[in-house]
C-alpha cells in the first residue's frame, strides 16, 4: 500500500511541474504576442538585459520545482510593466469619448423627462379611476347592507311566525295522542269487563250443570204446598240423598272464588278510575301551561316587532345623514382634484419651457463644438500619418530583436528542462527502489510472525479437540453398547414371528 501511495504522489508531482512548464512557456508567447499588437517600445539595452535575467530566473525556479503558478503570474506582473511601455492614447479618442457621455447623458435626461410626464398623466387617470371605483364600491356595499339587514328582519319575522306554526301542530299532534290513547285505555276496559261477564256466565252455567247431575230432589205436587206450614210442607218433600263433601266443599270454593273475582274487579275498576283521573289532571295542566307558554311567546314576539321597528327608524335615518354627508365630502373632493389636476398640468407646462429654452442653447454649444472638433481632427490626421510611419519602422526592427532573443530563450529552457527531468526520474527511481526494498523486508517479517502464530493456534486447538475426544469416548462405548443391545433385542423379536429373518448386512 505505502509502495502504491508512493507511486501516486510522483506521478502527482509530476503532472503539477509539467502544468508549470506549459504555463510557463504560454506565458512567455502571450507576453510577446502582446507586444507585437501593443506596438510595444523598448527604451535602451537595459531592457533587453531585464529580459535575459527575467529568463534565468525562470529557469532557476523551474529546477528548484518549489514556484507555483502564482508565483509565475507576479514575476511577469512585475516585470513587465519595466519592460513595456505602450504608446499615449489619441486626445481625438478622449474628446470623442467625452462628447459622447455628453450626448448620452442629455439624451437619458430628456428621455427621463418625457417618461415623467406620462407617469404624471397615467398616475392622474388611475387616480381618478380608483376614486370613481372606490364611490362606485361605497354605493354597492350601502345598498348591499340594506339589503341584508331588511332580509334578516323577515328572516327573523319568518323564524317566528314558523315557530308559532310549529307549536300549534305540536300542540294538535299531543291533543291527537291523547284521544287516542283515551279511545285504547275505553276499549281495553270494556274488552276487560266483556270477558268477565263471559267468564261468570260459563261458571253458572257450570255449576247449574253440576247442581243438577249432583242433586235429585223431586217436589211430589198433589196438594199446592205454598198454603201449608213449613214442617208440613217438609214431611210432603221427597228426601234425596245428600251431596258428597267433596263436592259440597268445591262448591264452596267455587264461592269463594267468585266472591274473590268480585273484589278484584272492584279494584281494579277503582284503580283504573284514580288513573283516568289523573290522566285527566295532567292533561288539564299541560295545556294550561301551552297556554301561557304560547301568549308569553307572542308578547315577545310584539315586544321584539317595536323594537325592529324602531331600528329601522333610527337606521333610516342615520342612512339619510350618511348619504348627505357623503355627496358634500364627494363634491368638496371632486373641487379639490379638479384643482391640482390644473396646478400639476401648470407646473408641467412652466418646466417644459425652461427644458426648451435648455436645449436651444445646448444645440448652439454642440455645433460651434462640432466644427472646431473637425478642424482639431484634420490637424491631428496628418500628424498621425507621420508618426505611423515613423512608429512601423521602429516596430519591425523590434520585433526581428525580440522573435530571436525568444527562439534562443526557448532552445536554451528546453535543454535545460530536459536535464532537470533525467535528473528527476533517476533520483525518483533510486527513492522509489530503496522504499520498495523496506517495504518487503517488512511485509516478509510480518508475514513470518503471523504464519508462526496462526501454527501455535491451530496446534492449541487440535489439542483441545484431542482432549474432548478421549476424554468423551467411554460415553461413546456405552451408547454403542446400548444400541446394540436394542437391535439384538428387536431382531430377536422379528425371528420370533418371522424365522427366516436375516438381518440386512451393515457393510
Amino acid at each position: 500500500m505505502k509502495y502504491e501511495q508512493l507511486e501516486k504522489s510522483q506521478k502527482f508531482d509530476n503532472i503539477i511541474l509539467e502544468a508549470k512548464r506549459v504555463l510557463l512557456n504560454e506565458e512567455i508567447n502571450c507576453t510577446v504576442n502582446l507586444c507585437s499588437r501593443r506596438n510595444v517600445v523598448f527604451n535602451n539595452e537595459d531592457s533587453y538585459k531585464e529580459i535575459s535575467g527575467f529568463e534565468k530566473d525562470v529557469d532557476r525556479k523551474m529546477q528548484s520545482k518549489c514556484l507555483g503558478e502564482t508565483d509565475i503570474k507576479r514575476s511577469c506582473d512585475e516585470n513587465t510593466p519595466s519592460i513595456l511601455e505602450l504608446d499615449p492614447c489619441n486626445e481625438k479618442d478622449i474628446v470623442q469619448r467625452t462628447l459622447l457621455q455628453k450626448y448620452f447623458h442629455k439624451w437619458v435626461s430628456m428621455t427621463k423627462t418625457k417618461q415623467d410626464n406620462k407617469e404624471i398623466g397615467i398616475k392622474l387617470n388611475r387616480f381618478i379611476d380608483n376614486v370613481q371605483n372606490a364611490l362606485y364600491n361605497n354605493y354597492n356595499s350601502t345598498s348591499l347592507t340594506t339589503q341584508q339587514e331588511s332580509k334578516k328582519r323577515n328572516a327573523n319575522f319568518e323564524n317566528f311566525t314558523n315557530r308559532f306554526k310549529m307549536q300549534k301542530s305540536i300542540i294538535n299532534q299531543q291533543k291527537s295522542k291523547i284521544e287516542e290513547q283515551t279511545k285504547i285505555i275505553n276499549e281495553l276496559k270494556l274488552g276487560i269487563i266483556r270477558e268477565d261477564l263471559l267468564k261468570s256466565i260459563e261458571n253458572t252455567k257450570i255449576e247449574i250443570r253440576e247442581i243438577f247431575s249432583n242433586c235429585s230432589q223431586k217436589l211430589v205436587m198433589n196438594k199446592a204446598p205454598l198454603f201449608k206450614a213449613m214442617e208440613e210442607r217438609e214431611k210432603i218433600m221427597v228426601h234425596s240423598q245428600q251431596a258428597p263433601k267433596m263436592i259440597q266443599k268445591m262448591h264452596e270454593r267455587a264461592l269463594e272464588r267468585a266472591q274473590y273475582r268480585e273484589i278484584i274487579l272492584e279494584r281494579k275498576r277503582l284503580i283504573e278510575d284514580a288513573r283516568q283521573k289523573l290522566l285527566e289532571e295532567a292533561i288539564e295542566k299541560k295545556r294550561v301551561l301551552e297556554e301561557e307558554e304560547r301568549k308569553r311567546n307572542l308578547e315577545i314576539i310584539n315586544e321584539q316587532r317595536k323594537k325592529e321597528l324602531q331600528m329601522q327608524k333610527i337606521r333610516q335615518d342615520k342612512k339619510r345623514e350618511f348619504e348627505r354627508k357623503l355627496a358634500l365630502a364627494e363634491e368638496f373632493y371632486n373641487h379639490l382634484l379638479v384643482k391640482q389636476c390644473f396646478q400639476k398640468l401648470i407646473n408641467n407646462n412652466v418646466k417644459s419651457k425652461e427644458n426648451l429654452t435648455l436645449a436651444i442653447a445646448y444645440c448652439s454649444n454642440m455645433q460651434k463644438m462640432r466644427v472646431f472638433k473637425g478642424w482639431k481632427q484634420f490637424i491631428d490626421d496628418k500628424n498621425r500619418k507621420k508618426y505611423q510611419i515613423a512608429d512601423g519602422h521602429l516596430k519591425s526592427k523590434v520585433l526581428k530583436r525580440a522573435f530571436n532573443d525568444l527562439k534562443e530563450f526557448k532552445l536554451e529552457a528546453t535543454r535545460k528542462m530536459q536535464v532537470a527531468e533525467d535528473m528527476y526520474d533517476v533520483k525518483l527511481t533510486l527513492h522509489t527502489f530503496i522504499h520498495w526494498h523496506r517495504f518487503t523486508c517488512k511485509q516478509i517479517m510480518l508475514q513470518k510472525k503471523k504464519t508462526d502464530i496462526s501454527i501455535k493456534h491451530n496446534n492449541r486447538r487440535l489439542l483441545f479437540q484431542y482432549f474432548y475426544m478421549w476424554k468423551s469416548l467411554p460415553v461413546i462405548v456405552q451408547l454403542e453398547k446400548a444400541k446394540e443391545e436394542k437391535k439384538r433385542k428387536w431382531r430377536e423379536k422379528v425371528w420370533e414371528i418371522i424365522p427366516d429373518y436375516q438381518p440386512p448386512d451393515p457393510n
